[in-house]
């Protein structure tokens, strides 16, 4: 049974999950990708079984990622398949030419399609059991002012108000459960470093280094990193 509150996590005072759309969606982008390997999958595993099973951790989901993934989860999936339907094909047409050239040849990759809704029951059973931020009129006043003072992730040209939600919406949980006495980690995870991290230094950008350093929060660019920042072993 994981945790069905704020309230419960901060009793239990167990290392808190906070993760962006982007973090969730790699556990289901196609292993074509360089970011996306055995490593990767064994580490969302990990955080899998925390949330599901031991209950070693907690997870905070808000209503915006909810949301972002309804709307993303069908294009990221038929890409990944696409990509491994492209793979199996090319290397059907490098047997046959590996065959004209005298030289038997049956490689075999059509179960790496069976792989696919694996990986994304992976995702879904976080999801299944996260609890919910609902996305409020303040947050969302909140969220507008950050866009308005290009604080991160807004940028100049772009229409943040969606990221600044999600920032506003885990600040407010990482508030609240520091106010409940919650003293364990509390992790923010998003690969979208574009958005967070500087390209001179390769560090969290300063304006929301502080506020999370404020709250005690610490940010996650990669699956493996999220599970080593929780304190999670490797999944076997």
């Amino acid at each position: 049974m994981a945790y069905l509150s704020l309230q419960a996590i901060a009793q239990a005072n167990v290392p808190v999950l906070l993760p962006d759309t982007c973090i969730l969606l790699d556990l289901l982008r196609s292993p074509r990708r360089e970011n996306v390997d055995g490593n990767a999958m064994l580490a969302g595993k990990a955080i899998r079984d925390g949330v599901v099973q031991s209950e070693a951790i907690g997870c905070v989901v808000a209503e915006q990622v909810r949301n972002e993934l309804n709307d993303n989860l069908p294009t990221v999936r038929e890409e990944t398949n696409t990509a491994l339907r492209k793979l199996r094909d090319e290397i059907a047409r490098i047997d046959k030419w590996s065959e004209a050239l005298g030289q038997a040849s049956q490689t075999q990759i059509s179960h790496f399609l069976t792989r696919v809704p694996v990986a994304e029951s992976v995702m879904t059973d976080i999801l299944g059991v996260a609890i919910t931020h609902a996305t409020t009129p303040d947050l969302t006043y909140r969220a507008i002012g950050r866009m308005t003072q290009k604080r991160t992730p807004a940028k100049l040209g772009k229409d943040s108000t969606k990221d600044c939600v999600v920032v506003e919406t885990y600040l407010d949980v990482a508030n609240n459960l520091r106010v409940l006495g919650h003293t364990a980690a509390i992790v923010f995870a998003s690969s979208n470093t574009k958005e967070f991290v500087s390209n001179m230094t390769r560090a969290l950008n300063t304006d929301i280094a502080a506020e999370f350093a404020t709250l005690g929060i610490r940010y996650s660019r990669a699956l493996h990193e999220t599970r080593h920042l929780l304190g999670l072993p490797i999944a076997q």
